[in-house]
């Protein structure tokens, strides 16, 4: 039985975030092949989450902190006493450019590995102010730099942006993609059964946007769309999963064009495999710049053989099925998007699709065997 290791994630909580599922997904998986690990995940945000049962069950811990990070100099303690106590081997910090403070905690403190994972581009921090983001993110990515051992970004993209303009000499860094749960993809919502659900006709043709709803993912534009599709087709229908700041945009602007009943709002979703492998294109205009990490939601619509209409913004890093990928310049055009929408062919089966996708890199088992060998070697 390999070496018994005791590891510490730093995460905002178990709940709806990709990152904490894409985790959760990996720990239980890690399961099958390293038992004897001891998983503890650190929840900053210091509130139970929906994921927390399942992590309990499957033998994992949960640390909530017991203030928030505002309160500075009291968060800091609290985590540096958990990790004194917790004589962990690997801490594994998922928090971006605010990691470098969450690592000030470990400082003195003996870890085989400490690692910062990098998992998007948009260099945010939770801070409200522009000005002081910007002035903050150079001194955390440096502390980041110097508190971790290893560097981990989800895509190549991601790792470049990060570590540009940053001393690496002494620092390892690798790039680890997420792992997939294929299992859900196997089973059918009959397209007929879901239209049903939503009030809709067996003719309604959808289209499915899913993430957060916010000005990166761009999901107004997605009506833009939608609109110049009705001109000459009645049939379409936009499926939202999601919720975000621009969610009341959303529903303004499908007013505006008077084709509020064409817009279906589902909020965050569990059943998502099924919605992909009920509906008929998925659209993802995400702004071109800065691109997204990577895009679990475009391997997940990969895995469900749903077409995807794709804006620059996404990698090509996300991309296993080029027969389902088709990329269009974003440029307030509409017209043009749903231009190609009208023509999107599917060229692969959906069960051809999934086989492909068990197979990729993205494949729970393989990613979750990539993150053990990062832990071990």
């Amino acid at each position: 039985m390999p070496n018994r290791l005791k590891l510490i994630h730093v995460v905002e909580n178990l709940d709806k975030g990709a990152v904490e599922n894409w985790i959760v997904n990996i720990f239980i998986e890690s399961k099958k092949i390293r038992p004897n690990w001891e998983w503890t995940f650190y929840c900053i945000l210091g509130k139970e989450g929906r994921l927390d049962e399942k992590v309990r069950v499957a033998g994992g811990k949960i640390i909530y902190a017991p203030c928030t990070i505002s309160e500075k100099s009291n968060f800091l303690k609290a985590l540096r006493k958990t990790l004194k106590q917790g004589q962990y081997d690997i801490i594994h910090s998922h928090h971006d450019y605010l990691s470098g403070f969450y690592l000030i905690a470990s400082q003195g403190i003996k870890f085989k590995k400490r690692i910062l994972q990098i998992h998007n581009t948009d260099e945010a921090l939770p801070v409200g102010n522009k000005f002081l983001r910007k002035v903050l993110l150079s001194p955390l990515k440096l502390l980041a730099v110097h508190y971790s051992d290893l560097i981990v970004g989800i895509s190549v993209h991601t790792l470049k942006q990060f570590i540009k303009k940053t001393s690496l000499s002494k620092k390892q860094s690798k790039v680890l993609y997420y792992g997939v749960d294929m299992s859900p993809f196997e089973m059918d919502e009959s397209a007929d059964s879901f239209q049903d659900k939503l009030s809709l006709p067996a003719t309604a043709k959808l289209l499915l946007f899913s993430g957060r709803m916010n000005e990166l993912k761009n999901p107004v534009f997605v009506v833009d769309i939608l609109a110049e599709l009705l001109k000459t087709d009645k049939d379409y229908v936009s499926v939202f999963v999601g919720e975000g700041d621009l969610l009341k945009d959303v529903e303004q602007q499908a007013a505006h064009y008077n084709i509020s009943s064409h817009v279906k709002l589902l909020g965050w979703r569990k059943d998502l495999p099924a919605i992909m492998k009920a509906c008929d294109v998925f659209v993802f205009p995400r702004q071109e710049e800065p691109k997204e990490g990577l895009g679990l939601v475009v391997v997940e619509a990969q895995a469900a053989g749903l077409p995807m209409l794709l804006s620059y913004g996404i990698l090509e890093d996300a991309i296993e099925i080029p027969d389902l990928a088709n990329f269009i310049t974003l440029d307030n055009n509409p017209a043009e998007w749903a231009e190609k929408i009208i023509t999107v062919k599917n060229n692969i089966s959906s069960t051809e699709a999934l086989e492909k996708m068990k197979n990729s890199k993205f494949a729970l088992p393989i990613a979750t065997q990539n993150l053990v060998n990062l832990y071990e070697c």
